[in-house]
């Protein structure tokens, strides 16, 4: 499970993408609230994007 947070840092935007430890997984920063938004959610995306796919039901064959 992961998690975006986005926090105020002087003029500009901080995002994150935190793990289900609580660890951050991705960084980066913007200078506008929507724009590190969007990053933040493009990088959570391709996160997920480049996991390995899991075959759900199935069973290994001998």
């Amino acid at each position: 499970m992961f998690d975006i947070a986005l926090s105020k840092r002087g003029r500009g935007w901080e995002w994150r993408v935190i793990g289900s430890s609580g660890k951050t997984v991705m960084q980066g920063g913007a200078s506008k609230r929507a724009k590190a938004r969007y990053q933040a959610e493009r990088a959570l995306f391709l996160l997920l994007m480049a996991a390995p796919a899991r075959e759900i039901g199935r069973e290994e064959k001998p």
